[in-house]
């Protein structure tokens, strides 16, 4: 009788676990959040960012070089006379990120937007300038969706982590 006890504790105690281990989950980046909005965070990176509920089925791509590296997001679009680096998508934003040496040289440019640094980040590595630059203009089917309010949305919702 003692062994069936101890079984049924610990069958209760395991359930009790899982429970506990599924409310501790974050949101997933590809599900919007219980406020509408997608939370994607790219810990590699160093920072989180808030994406507007119109960047459903949103897709990112990063890129490297020796001076920054690009983290593009792109939203879907049937306009087949806008530019596309990805088929049936557009790029919406880039979140760049620049070394400080790289940073000195293109900030006179004015392309992209400073959003924080992190001083520091890794011991022997290079401090990290985050930036942000928008699409010039929006394809046709995103015309009335763009506006100044959803930049500022993703512009308040970035933070280095």
């Amino acid at each position: 009788m003692t062994s069936m006890i101890k079984k049924k504790f610990i069958f209760l105690v395991l359930i009790f676990v899982l429970l506990l281990a599924g409310c501790g989950q974050k949101p997933d980046m590809d599900q919007s959040a219980a406020d509408g909005n997608f939370h994607y965070q790219n810990k590699d990176l160093g920072f989180s960012l808030v994406l507007p509920p119109e960047f459903l089925y949103y897709q990112t791509q990063r890129k490297e070089t020796a001076d920054y590296v690009d983290l593009e997001f792109f939203v879907p679009t049937a306009d087949t006379n806008y530019y596309q680096d990805v088929a049936g998508y557009g790029k919406a934003v880039v979140i760049r990120i620049f070394n400080e040496k790289s940073w000195e040289q293109a900030s006179g440019e004015g392309i992209y937007q400073k959003l924080g640094e992190n001083k520091g980040w890794l011991p022997g590595r290079e401090d990290r300038i985050y930036t942000i630059k928008f699409w010039g203009e929006a394809p046709l089917d995103w015309q009335e969706k763009w506006s100044e309010e959803i930049k500022q949305k993703i512009i308040g919702g970035f933070k280095v982590i």
